[in-house]
């Protein structure tokens, strides 16, 4: 690059987090890097810049890549930045950087740290340890900042970023934002008792209920809403609950856990995900094994005939076209909720003895995996005994909140009494999962097979009903729904 021939440079921009939002960052290097572009006496062939983006954390730069590129092409004959830490932080990344440079003879200019020209040896020898720097400079901040949000998540403190949905910060502390809170509430207890995420997805997006950031909600969106131990008032770390946060809870700790549970449950997910297509698909049993019946179908003289049939081979379990049952067990349903001293006795069990007890055994072994923790701590107990004790309390306390859970299924039915006629038009506007919410609450439903001889109608003596909650045993339908 003699005195006068033209200096064809490119300007790279970085900028880590733009917590402005608008590239303002980028853009004031920009401005300081076209000033001293003119200085040089260089003339500007391109702008590459990178916002939000991190050189240390590994991501792909898209820009740093098209300038690498050009560099190596051999079309440009130097680079200006505003500092060397906005190019590299990665010593790997600084050394093809610096095979490019050497390659065509590219001087780097930067605003901050002056020339660098990595075609000498003096020069490379400077990039690599102004390098080194920024990478241990990275680094120590990387360690100082895990070590104050561990320290913040154990006393409970707010650990920076965007504020979660149902608060607001007021003078610093976290307050709830009540509609917020009570979106949170329903979609808690809509999925503990039975509703699928994309229903929850769904009812939000179609409400133009939006996310914190004024998004629509995605099914990802909401099972982290449903995982977040910040609704249930508590302090995480890395999945690792710390303590109470100073986060009001807005559920219960028993509600929360009971999500997780059911969330992480393998045994939820059907072969199409989280749809349901069939009202009584697991819900309904075969009367000789006791095992859940699979769906299916079959092509009928008017279409596709859907069926539920024992999972087990051979003769002797259940076979049973699924209109007729799912008729009959509609109006057997419509028949109890209209009845308020049936409705009344299902609900009376959901917030009664029987969940007290749970929660009451839930805190207790919780307590005891802390008891563990401080005996360990103190030399009282091995590590082998703290294994063994923790692998057994969490597997009791694993068994409580899925019995927590499925206790909470009854949640559902609240309301669900009335008139005849206001009962079944709810039935007809509630969806799927409510509607197999409110069946699973009420009853386990087992179906009997077709004897040899029998006729190939629908016979609903062979539908057996065994009633949950208290709710006894209401008036059944006996003639055929078909």
């Amino acid at each position: 690059m003699a005195g006068t021939a033209e200096v064809r440079a490119a300007i790279y921009c970085r900028i880590s987090k733009d917590r402005e939002g608008a590239g303002l960052g980028v853009q004031r290097q920009e401005e300081d890097c076209r000033r001293l572009a003119e200085s040089l006496g260089w003339t500007v062939a391109g702008v590459y810049t990178d916002n939000d983006i991190s050189a240390y954390s590994g991501r792909r730069r898209p820009q740093y890549q098209q300038l690498l590129e050009r560099m190596e092409a051999g079309t440009l004959q130097g680079v200006i930045a505003w500092h060397t830490d906005r190019l590299h932080r990665s010593p790997v990344e600084l050394e093809s950087y610096i095979d490019a440079s050497d390659k065509n003879g590219i001087v780097t200019h930067t605003v901050k740290a002056g020339e660098i020209d990595l075609s000498t040896p003096s020069g490379r020898a400077v990039a690599r340890t102004l390098g080194a720097w920024s990478r241990y400079e990275s680094e120590h901040k990387s360690d100082r900042i895990t070590r104050k949000k561990l320290q913040l998540a154990k006393d409970g403190a707010f650990t920076g970023g965007p504020v979660p949905y149902g608060w607001e910060m007021i003078d610093g502390a976290p307050v709830i934002v009540e509609a917020d809170a009570l979106e949170i509430k329903n979609a808690v207890t809509g999925f503990l008792a039975g509703r699928s995420i994309g229903y929850i997805v769904k009812d939000l997006n179609g409400r133009g209920v939006h996310t914190r950031r004024g998004q629509d909600w995605t099914s990802t969106a909401v099972r982290n809403l449903l995982l977040r131990p910040t609704n249930a008032g508590l302090s995480a770390y890395r999945g690792e609950i710390m303590g109470p946060s100073v986060f009001p809870a807005i559920i219960s700790e028993d509600d929360w856990r009971a999500c997780v549970t059911t969330l992480k449950n393998p045994s939820r997910l059907t072969q199409n995900g989280n749809r349901v297509r069939h009202l009584l698909a697991g819900l309904l049993r075969c009367g000789t094994c006791g095992e859940p019946m699979k769906t299916s179908s079959r092509a009928g003289k008017t279409g596709q005939v859907h069926y539920y049939k024992c999972k087990a081979t051979g003769g002797g379990h259940a076979f049973q076209n699924a209109a007729p049952v799912e008729a009959f067990l509609t109006r057997v349903v419509l028949g109890v909720l209209s009845r308020p001293e049936n409705a009344d006795a299902v609900t009376a069990g959901a917030d009664g003895i029987t969940a007290a007890e749970l929660q009451q055994k839930a805190t207790v072994l919780r307590a005891r995996l802390d008891e563990s923790a401080n005996s360990y701590a103190d030399g009282d107990i091995t590590a082998k005994q703290l294994s063994i004790i923790t692998a057994r309390v969490n597997a009791d306390l694993e068994t409580v909140n899925q019995q927590l859970a499925s206790l909470r299924s009854t949640n559902v039915l609240a309301g669900r009494n009335g008139s005849a006629e206001e009962v079944a038009a709810w039935w007809e506007s509630a969806g799927i999962e409510d509607r197999r919410a409110v069946l699973d609450a009420l009853m386990a439903v087992y179906a009997h097979p077709v004897g040899k001889s029998a006729p190939r109608t629908f016979d609903p003596d062979r539908i057996r009903i065994e009633w949950k909650q208290g709710a006894g045993n209401p008036d059944t339908p006996t003639k055929s729904a078909e």
